[in-house]
C-alpha cells in the first residue's frame, strides 16, 4: 500500500508527482539488505563494502523518518511530523554530499580516498568528549551541506530554515503553532492551529526521495566500477 494517499496531499499536487514519490519510497525499501560482507582491507574490497554499509544505514534512517512522520501525523502529533521532515532535509543533504564525493573518487580509481571518505562520513562526530578521546573525524556542518543542496533546489534552504523555526521553541513552534488570536481571545488547538501543514510539508520532503534514488543508482554504478577495477589489479 502506498505510504501517502491523495487525501494527504495539498490540492495543487499533481497525481503523477504523488505516484512517483510513493514509487521512489517503495524502490528504496526494496534496496534494503540484511547483511553486507565487509571483509578486511587487505582483501581489496573493504572500501566499497563499507560504502555500501553507509548507504544502507542512511536509507533506513531516511525511510524511518518519512514513515515515522506519517505515523505521527495520523496519531495526532503533527509537531513530531515537522521534526521528522526537518531531519529528512538534513539526511538528504548529507547523503547527496557523500554521493558527489564518492562518485568523483570512484571515477578517479582512488581506492584509498574512498576508504577515507567513508570512514569520515560513517564515524564522524561533533561531540568534544569523543574527539578528545582520539576520534579523528569531525562531522561537517549540516548548514554547509544544506547550502550545497540549495544550489540544486533554490528553495531548499528556505524550507529548511522554516522547519527549524517550527522545531525550535520559537514563536512559530509554540504559541503560533498551537494558538490563534482574534484580537481579544487566544484559542488553542491540541493538534496545532493548521495541522494539515505538517503532512503537506512531509510530502514535499518525500519528493526529495526521487533525488535520493537517482544518487543511489549513480553510487551503485560507481562502486561496481571501482570494485571491478580493484579485482583486476589483484
Amino acid at each position: 500500500m502506498p505510504l501517502f494517499l491523495k487525501t494527504d496531499c495539498p490540492p495543487e499536487m499533481p497525481d503523477n508527482i504523488l505516484s512517483a514519490t510513493n514509487g521512489a519510497i517503495e524502490r528504496l525499501q526494496a534496496k534494503l539488505l540484511d547483511t553486507i560482507v565487509i571483509g578486511t582491507p587487505s582483501k581489496g574490497l573493504h572500501a566499497p563494502a563499507l560504502a555500501r554499509s553507509f548507504i544502507q544505514a542512511h536509507l533506513r534512517r531516511m525511510l524511518m523518518f518519512v514513515e515515522g512522520g506519517c505515523a505521527e501525523f495520523r496519531a495526532g502529533r503533527p509537531l513530531m511530523t515537522e521534526m521528522a521532515t526537518r531531519a529528512i532535509y538534513e539526511n538528504v543533504a548529507s547523503f547527496c554530499d557523500y554521493s558527489t564525493k564518492l562518485q568523483a573518487l570512484c571515477e578517479a580509481g582512488d581506492y584509498a580516498g574512498l576508504a577515507d571518505l567513508t570512514n569520515k562520513y560513517a564515524f564522524a562526530t561533533r561531540l568534544p568528549a569523543l574527539l578528545d578521546e582520539g576520534l579523528k573525524y569531525r562531522a561537517p556542518q549540516i548548514l554547509g551541506q544544506i547550502d550545497k543542496m540549495n544550489k540544486r533546489l533554490e528553495t531548499y534552504r528556505e524550507a529548511y530554515d522554516h522547519l527549524c523555526e517550527i522545531v525550535h521553541p520559537n514563536g512559530l513552534g509554540a504559541v503560533v503553532y498551537f494558538g490563534k488570536h482574534d484580537g481579544q481571545l487566544m484559542t488553542f488547538y491540541p493538534r496545532g492551529s493548521v495541522p494539515e501543514r505538517a503532512m503537506e510539508s512531509l510530502i514535499t520532503a518525500a519528493v526529495l526521495f526521487l533525488t535520493v534514488y537517482v544518487e543511489l543508482d549513480k553510487m551503485e554504478t560507481s562502486l561496481d566500477a571501482i570494485t571491478e577495477l580493484t579485482e583486476l589489479r589483484r
